[in-house]
């Protein structure tokens, strides 16, 4: 039997002001949610209460690693690799309901090891959010879903000496430990030889299939297209397709280390010299993390209630996102000018790799 710790903390959500309120208390932020949105966390952590101490932690070390090393906010392990809400260890959520997290004292129960790191830390409250969706009901400064949730978690007064007209910035630190570094250069310049370049397709997500870029075919088309562009490019699957010749897939390529993925994916990242992708957490990460020249799918949803803009991608819309009218709500009609993404419209539903050369023509030359 896996051994558990009990602790009393004070549990909150996002709502009424409560967590808004605290100074100088030290927060264990429970984060059940996806990689994506472990990196828009890594946006809002800057700017809660420089007061408070702050930990964060979910069942799933492959997202938890995405807060290592950085100034702002503690990750603790929990020993679970893979994401889940724990209930194969003890009680799921920490023993914990959203609708009872309303500012009372309750009894966390934490298995072992991640109750000897919360021990260690000692909270003396605890957030959890759902992190609503906003699907572009919110206006500047508040348009995306994670400063949707900074004007719920940050009091008025303070947000009111925060300049939210420029991206915000990342408490991420992007650098991969170096010995995991060394291994992954070694892995891909077997893949890459010198002189070629990388790029990365991430064509399927895990949430909703309609965010999917097509079948594969238009992911193999804009492949083989850029083959015959200088470069020697070399592309790499995070789906692990076939995408034709000089290709692999990611998990076929670093299966072998025993890394939590967010680690792993840091690592990689600083080699990736192309990133196509549609709106999942690795298309999220090569955003925030800058310096990748990106190119953003977007067949459902619209960049703007999500990402904070990069002047080193360029946005693909399908057709479907103007024909429901959402790029006209008002994440996208209040914001400035300095918050704006680089947008090509599409007329056509689907996205070409005609369209994705195109777009990766204003980026590479």
């Amino acid at each position: 039997m896996i051994p558990t710790t009990t602790l009393q903390v004070r549990a909150m959500r996002e709502d009424r002001g409560r967590f808004a309120a605290l100074h100088g208390t030290r927060v264990l932020i429970y984060w059940p949610h996806g990689f994506g949105d472990w990196i828009h966390f890594g946006a809002i952590a800057p700017l809660l209460d420089p007061s408070n101490s702050y930990a964060i932690t979910r069942f799933g070390d492959d997202y938890v690693a995405a807060m290592e090393a950085n100034a702002r906010v503690e990750p603790l392990f929990s020993g679970v690799r893979a994401p889940s809400d724990g209930g194969e260890l003890g009680p799921p959520h920490l023993g914990l309901t959203l609708r009872r997290c309303n500012g009372r004292l309750l009894d966390v129960e934490l298995p072992h090891p991640l109750g000897v790191a919360v021990r260690r830390f000692a909270p003396d409250a605890l957030l959890w959010t759902d992190y609503p969706e906003t699907e572009g009901r919110t206006a500047y400064p508040f348009h995306t879903k994670a400063r949707n949730l900074v004007r719920l978690l940050v009091d008025k007064e303070r947000l009111a000496t925060l300049d939210l007209s420029a991206p915000l910035n990342n408490a991420i630190d992007f650098a991969a430990p170096s010995d995991l570094q060394r291994r992954v250069d070694e892995i891909l310049a077997r893949f890459a030889p010198t002189g070629s370049r990388i790029g990365v397709i991430s064509r399927r997500g895990i949430t909703a299939a309609r965010k999917n870029w097509g079948d594969g075919s238009e992911a193999r088309a804009f492949v083989a297209g850029m083959r015959r562009e200088p470069g020697g490019w070399r592309f790499i699957s995070m789906d692990d397709e076939d995408l034709g010749e000089n290709t692999a897939g990611f998990r076929a390529l670093f299966g072998d280390l025993d890394e939590p993925f967010a680690r792993l994916f840091k690592a990689f990242a600083r080699r990736v010299e192309l990133f196509v992708g549609i709106p999942a957490g690795p298309l999220h990460f090569a955003l925030a993390r800058a310096g990748i020249p990106t190119v953003g799918l977007w067949t459902a949803h619209h960049p703007d209630w999500y990402d904070e803009p990069n002047p080193n991608a360029v946005h693909i819309v399908g057709r479907y996102v103007r024909d429901r009218g959402f790029d006209r709500r008002v994440a996208t009609t209040t914001k400035p000018p300095s918050l704006r993404h680089r947008l090509l419209y599409l007329d056509t539903l689907s996205i070409g790799a005609g369209d994705v050369r195109e777009a990766v023509a204003q980026l590479i030359t």
